[in-house]
């Protein structure tokens, strides 16, 4: 899961717990229908949940119940899946696991759900760059096959997609010169340099074709932190290891994509004992491994670099520019954290976590509790409510609201991201981001959009304008490659907090290609669990050694000293009572 979970979201009441048959997760009693879903910490908006059973209850008059719970790994939920200790109505976990799910019938698919019309908000707004429903395998997730039970199906059809992004390099160029400029005046590539350029050095050095490499760079030994994520560490040693393969100037590239998946996705015993080799050697250039630390860590400038993933580089990057927890304090410039994302074009992994419905008895898909399940998935999906989890947890929703009916998604994105003023349509004076890849607006007849006119708006805000804080700004949109798609261009700069936000929270058209989805790794499991306890045990490099023995004899010598004066200060006590 690529947000970290932990054991608790939110304290449950007692009587929410209790109230339902203790044999059993999902339920129906006098007090209502219970529904138990499963998700990490910090990855919803809290009032969506009680919005939704707020709407049932107004439209039904019944009384619903989201009970909702949290586990630490995806590994914990799928022992517990596997004892059946208890049931759940719905679950959200990664993409690999949702493979192994799907592979070993553990979970079951949406598509009665998809007939009976519950799921349309998802249908009818979920990105085309992430999955279809209208017969187009353009989707990725309907790129990913799987093995189930019954041979060999889709992933979409086991799995509605909540949450996706990109592993990257979070860094803060200016700390990493500062924190290192004795190695970056005598390395030999940038000794000559001032700081700016230094910095712009920097800049380039992790946004190239090999940027990867640069975590192993000497240039930024000690400032950096890795995850420590057996699967996503491992696939940065991927790219290390097989580079050539994924490297256009190279003799060994492999041009089609599903090949260079298959290299991304490779763990014969070569390649994981490869990749082991590539990690310790990292290892040795690294401050420490994290799990969930490494974007406060960034901010409170303990580390210039980090693996991370996207939605928590857009916190990070909101919580260096702004100076208070709503994000409408601007920090002072000389108190400000300017960091950057990138994903090198090397390429590197984009994930998603998805909601899967766990195998219940034939008789459940006819209960309360099966229908409000996905209903409250959909609930998720409307646009505007995709909107809200995008602005409380950082993350890109799969929602794209791709009908003329409900441009929520995109007016959202023009009033986060877009720098034009009101009438100020040439792009001359910006730079120019594409996001045609992910938005695909359809007429009431399901006909692609030539032109489409907008209005940006905060989709959140509490006003009496229907709902909408319209800021002025109208942008018209138009086919103008006559691809049959609308050239969704934005206006922004780079190098603002606005545009280096956008290229965390959307990858770069270029960018698309090089993203490569992690499989299950199936009966090779055990082997890179066991590489990853090698590459953790391996001895610490000797800097860290040597940083920590310092540390310890300060601590004995400030004990000693401490004992040795107390021991003294005791003894002229005792000396000045006896002459009293």
């Amino acid at each position: 899961m690529k947000k970290v979970f932990k054991n608790s979201l939110f304290v449950l009441s007692l009587s929410a717990l209790l109230a339902p048959s203790i044999t059993s997760c999902s339920s129906s009693s006098e007090y209502g229908t219970y529904v138990y879903v499963l998700n990490a910490e910090d990855y919803i908006d809290d009032s969506l949940i009680t919005s939704f059973e707020d709407e049932v209850f107004e439209r039904d008059n019944k009384k619903v119940k989201i009970v909702y719970e949290t586990y630490d790994t995806n590994e914990t939920m799928y022992n517990t899946l596997k004892t059946g200790k208890q049931t759940y109505d719905a679950i959200c976990c990664s993409d690999y696991m949702i493979q192994r799910l799907a592979r070993e019938g553990l979970v079951d698919s949406f598509q009665q759900a998809f007939d009976d019309g519950l799921l349309d908000n998802y249908r009818n707004n979920v990105s085309p760059y992430l999955a279809t429903y209208d017969g187009n395998d353009s989707g990725t997730l309907n790129q990913i096959p799987v093995e189930t039970l019954d041979g060999t199906d889709k992933l979409s059809n086991y799995a509605i997609g909540y949450m996706w992004g990109t592993l990257g390099i979070l860094y803060n160029p200016e700390l990493i010169y500062s924190r290192n400029y004795n190695v970056f005046s005598s390395d030999e590539r940038t000794k000559d340099l001032s700081e700016e350029d230094s910095i712009s050095y920097i800049i380039k050095n992790f946004n190239s074709l090999d940027g990867w490499s640069a975590l192993w760079d000497p240039l930024y030994k000690g400032t950096q932190s890795i995850k420590d994520s057996m699967r996503d560490t491992y696939a940065v040693g991927i790219m290390e290891l097989y580079k050539d393969y994924f490297l256009p100037t190279s003799g060994k590239y492999l041009s089609n994509y599903n090949d260079r998946n298959d290299k991304f996705n490779s763990c014969d015993d070569d390649t994981i004992k490869g990749v082991q080799d590539e990690l310790i050697r990292l290892k040795g250039n690294i401050f420490g491994f994290e799990v969930d630390s490494g974007k406060d860590d960034i901010v409170t400038k303990k580390i210039g670099v980090n693996i991370a993933w996207s939605g928590d580089a857009v916190n990070s990057i909101g919580r260096g520019y702004y100076a208070d927890d709503d994000w409408e304090e601007v920090r002072d410039e000389s108190d400000m954290v300017n960091l950057y994302y990138t994903i090198p074009e090397l390429g590197a992994n984009v994930w998603f976590d998805a909601w899967c419905a766990p195998k219940q008895d034939e008789g459940y898909y006819e209960s309360d509790e099966y229908r409000y399940a996905m209903e409250f998935l959909d609930y998720l999906n409307d646009p505007t409510n995709a909107c809200a989890n995008m602005s409380y947890n950082g993350y890109t929703s799969f929602i794209g609201s791709n009908s003329e009916d409900d441009l929520s998604v995109l007016a959202y994105t023009l009033y986060c991201y877009d720098l034009r003023e009101e009438g100020d349509e040439p792009l001359d004076d910006y730079d120019t981001y594409d996001l045609s890849y992910y938005f695909n607006f359809v007429d009431e007849n399901g006909q692609p959009l030539t032109e489409l006119t907008i209005t940006a708006y905060d989709p959140l805000a509490d006003t009496e304008e229907e709902g909408l804080e319209a800021d002025g700004r109208e942008f018209t949109f138009t086919d103008e490659d006559g691809d049959g798609r609308l050239d969704i261009i934005l206006a922004t700069d780079l190098t603002s907090y606005e545009g280096r936000s956008l290229v965390a929270q959307y990858p770069k058209t270029q960018d698309i290609n090089n993203l490569y989805v992690m499989r299950d790794f199936k009966d090779k499991n055990d082997a890179i669990v066991s590489m990853w306890e090698n590459v953790k045990v391996n001895p610490l490099p000797a800097w860290v050694v040597a940083t920590l023995l310092v540390f310890l004899i300060g601590g004995l010598s400030y004990l000693g000293s401490y004992r040795l004066i107390r021991k003294y200060k005791l003894k002229k006590r005792k000396e000045l009572r006896k002459a009293s």
